[in-house]
C-alpha cells in the first residue's frame, strides 16, 4: 500500500495557493482555507478506499503535517 501526500503551498510570487499530489499538481486555489479544505477531503477519501494519506501545509520554509 502506498501512501498519499497531499501537500498545501503557495506558488512562488503568485498570491494563488496550490495543492501537490507527488509532483503533480492537484488543484489552485485563490486561498489557504480552500486549499487546506480540499486537500483534507481528498485524503479523507483516500482512507476511506484503505490508502494511507497525509495532508502538509508549506510557508516560508516551515512544514506541518495536518493530517
Amino acid at each position: 500500500m502506498t501512501g498519499m501526500a497531499f501537500e498545501v503551498c503557495q506558488r512562488g510570487n503568485d498570491a494563488r495557493w496550490i495543492v501537490r499530489l507527488g509532483n503533480s499538481l492537484y488543484g489552485s486555489y485563490l486561498d489557504k482555507e480552500q486549499a487546506l479544505l480540499d486537500a483534507v477531503d481528498a485524503a479523507r477519501d483516500a482512507q476511506q478506499c484503505g490508502r494511507e494519506a497525509q495532508v502538509w501545509i508549506r510557508e516560508k520554509g516551515d512544514a506541518a503535517r495536518i493530517l
